[in-house]
């Protein structure tokens, strides 16, 4: 009973709609090597966040030496991934 009146006033306040998702390949050039590469500019992308989020709660020297450290990871492998791409590819 319950679950059947909470059905019927989300479906007035938010209906229900068929969504289609299909599947679409994969581009020819992206291989294993991209894949790693773009997996690797992202893991370096939350770690420069993950150290800004440290070095505004902690005041020093050493906080600030590792945002910039890692910042400087990430852009170097920021360029070398938009390198591994053809330039047929690439929007930036």
């Amino acid at each position: 009973m319950y679950e059947t009146e909470l059905n019927t006033m989300l479906d007035c306040l938010i209906p229900a709609r068929v969504v289609t998702c299909r599947p679409r390949p994969s581009d020819p050039w992206f291989d294993g090597k991209c894949r790693q590469a773009k997996r690797l500019t992202r893991r370096l992308e939350r770690a420069y966040s993950a150290a800004c989020r440290r070095a505004t709660s902690q005041v020093n020297a050493s906080a600030s030496a590792d945002v910039a450290a890692a910042k400087t990871a990430w852009y170097a492998q920021r360029c070398n991934y938009r390198e591994q791409m053809p330039k047929t590819r690439r929007k930036w």
